[in-house]
Parts: C-alpha cells; structure tokens; sequence
C-alpha cells in the first residue's frame, strides 16, 4: 500500500489538483479536460494515468470521473481551498486572535462565512472597531448579542426590544449590577428589556438580519479586547451567526435565579 495518503498524493500536484477539481463538476470527456486543464496534454495523460492506479479516478473509455475516493479527497480539497482563501482575507487577524472559545462544530464552518471585513483601531481612530460594532447593535431591531465583558458604551445602545436576546456571562452580570448599586446606572432594567440568559462562551457577538459580527480574545488571552471587529454580511455568515446563537442560547442558564442568590438585594 503507498505510504502517501490520498489527499497529499493529489495536492501535491497542481495538474492532478486541476483534475480532480474538474471531475468533482462531473464525468468529463478526456478531449475536455486536456483543453480545460492547463498543463501539457503528455503532462494531462500522466496524471489521469497515476489518478486511475491510486483508485480515485476512472474512465469507461470516453469519459473520467471520480470514485468515491476520489470524490471525498475532492471534497477535503475544496474545504482546504476554501479554508485558505478565507485566511488569506486578513492573515494578521486568525494570527492574533483565540479560536477556541467558538464550538469546534462551529469553527470548522467558518470559511462558509465568505466575504468579510476586519474594522481596526487605527491613528486618529482610536476606538474605530468598538464604534463599528456598537454601531450596527444599535441599528439592528432585535439583535441577538453574547458578551462575556461587561461596557457601558454597549449597554447604553442594546435595541430595547422585546425580541432581542442577550448571553452575558456571569462576571458580566455582576459587574453591571456593582455599576447599578454605585449609582452609575438609573435602573437595573428597561421597560422593554431584552430577553436575557447566563452563558460561559468567551467572545463577544451580535447578530442581526443582514449581518454577523464578533470580537475574539487575542492569543495572550484577553476577553475585552475590542480593538478589532470581525464583519461578515453574506447570506451564509448571517445563517452561521444565527445558527451559532441557538446552539449557544439552548445551552445557557436562566438569569432571575443567579440574581435571586447571588444578588438578592436588587430584586424589586
């Protein structure tokens, strides 16, 4: 048995990459591949030859496709592909940046989020990404937000809708409760409060119809970090987005007990 697994025996040729791309559209006639692949047709030949010995292509005289092999070694190849391209958008930001904080089953979809943009602090725009983030909460009708950080600036402009959905942490909610018992704050709840659970995820998000946005901590660790706000508005990211919150929202904790125990002298 070849010592070289299947995918690295593919990628690590760009014309037997070229092909199996091709075939994963369909079966391909061999006069369409040698003008569609742009290696020379003895360079072609070669490699449809070693593809059909390694098991992950076949022909039936007049037509290649790929075996079941070949069509998950496609598959492997297009989320790398697509893993790549996604990296390549802002390399710098997944290089400073935790990852761990977002559910492995979530993580792995990330490149489905396409196009994006990575809003910075910058000279004479020290709180750039923090103004972006806040911005677009405060404009969205009924956001769906998790925060493990507790800032008044994103307080002040959470939508006071009844169907907007908020997953703070608990440090949060004990923090801005002191905020409120200092007198910092006029009331520990709006008329309209947004409706709110306990949860333990470590990033902070919103959500809305037309776009999904989030701050990660950075390697050394810090949570509150908001020098950086990742923005994706494709259908897909708001799709992730919204089905990442309902992971994390069925998973969460009711608040009115943890404040009935913890902080019994703000209940009215």
């Amino acid at each position: 048995m070849p010592a070289e697994s299947p995918n690295t025996f593919v990628i690590t040729s760009e014309v037997r990459t070229a092909i199996v791309g091709q075939l994963a559209t369909g079966p391909t006639p061999t006069d369409e591949l040698l003008e569609e692949i742009g290696a020379s047709d003895s360079a072609v030949y070669d490699a449809l030859a070693s593809l059909r010995e390694r098991g992950i292509a076949l022909d039936d005289g007049s037509r290649w496709a790929l075996t079941a092999q070949g069509q998950l070694v496609a598959d492997s190849i297009d989320a790398w592909q697509s893993t790549e391209s996604f990296l390549a958008v802002d390399p710098e930001y997944w290089q400073e940046h935790r990852l761990d904080v977002i559910p492995p089953a979530f993580r792995r979809r990330l490149p489905e989020l396409g196009d994006y943009e990575v809003y910075r602090d910058g000279r004479g725009e020290p709180n750039r990404a923090e103004q972006v983030a806040v911005s677009r909460m405060a404009g969205a009708r009924a956001p769906d937000i998790t925060t493990p950080f507790y800032s008044k600036n994103h307080q002040e402009n959470v939508p006071n809708h009844p169907e907007t959905r908020m997953l703070v942490t608990r440090e949060a909610t004990d923090i801005s409760i002191q905020r409120y018992r200092e007198g910092h704050r006029d009331r520990l709840e709006d008329p309209d409060k947004p409706q709110q659970r306990l949860t333990e995820c470590q990033f902070a998000s919103v959500v809305g119809d037309e776009f999904v946005l989030f701050g990660l901590p950075t390697a050394e660790g810090a949570l509150s970090d908001t020098s950086a706000t990742f923005v994706a508005e494709t259908e897909s990211a708001v799709r992730w987005g919204k089905e990442l919150f309902e992971f994390l929202w069925e998973r969460s904790d009711p608040m009115d007990p943890y404040i009935a125990e913890h902080h019994p002298d703000v209940v009215s």
